[in-house]
């Protein structure tokens, strides 16, 4: 068990969690989701993430927001032409407020990328718009909000909510690159 100065489970994840949340968002920064390519980088990380995520967050409130992004990623895919079945990676049991806090935080950051994605050129980018026309599900937000804000740092649980919610940040940095998966296994 952790010991730790944090007030609640929310405030610990947003320190612990800080490097691996940080190297995410700079690698994602990295595609230009004006352009086809950048853009297709950016939607494969979410298929091939929200994949291996999605078994773990049945039947979680989450589970309809991941289903839905997971859709819309791959609808885009087929607009641009680039769509190809990926297998899901394996990551192991995740705990459900580790899911939340990067599935319904990432919503928040969205509105960043699709104002990125708003500026493109290209009609096929911009006819490709069923990702960064999700909904907010901000609702999802303030539920974790509201929830971690009353836990305690401190803990089994929390020690494990905090590792899984890293390994989440983890995975999507895997898949940042786009990565071919095959069988489960990741080829650069």
């Amino acid at each position: 068990m952790t010991e730790t100065p944090h007030r609640s489970l929310r405030l610990r994840l947003q320190t612990e969690t800080r490097a691996s949340h940080q190297d995410l968002d700079q690698s994602v920064s990295q595609f230009d989701l004006r352009k086809r390519d950048g853009f297709e980088l950016f939607l494969r990380m979410q298929s091939v993430a929200l994949r291996a995520i999605s078994p773990h967050a049945a039947p979680l409130p989450i589970t309809e927001c991941i289903n839905d992004l997971l859709a819309r990623a791959e609808a885009d895919l087929r607009e641009i032409g680039t769509w190809e079945h990926c297998d899901a990676m394996e990551i192991g049991s995740l705990h459900p407020l580790a899911i939340n806090y990067v599935i319904a935080g990432s919503r928040l950051g969205t509105k960043v990328l699709r104002t990125r994605w708003l500026s493109a050129d290209d009609p096929v980018v911009r006819g490709a718009n069923s990702y960064f026309s999700a909904p907010s599900y901000i609702e999802l937000w303030k539920s974790f909000c509201e929830t971690s804000n009353g836990m305690p740092a401190a803990g089994d649980v929390a020690d494990q909510i905090v590792c899984d919610a890293d390994k989440i940040f983890k995975l999507y940095r895997t898949c940042a690159p786009a990565p071919q998966i095959t069988n489960g296994v990741v080829h650069a």
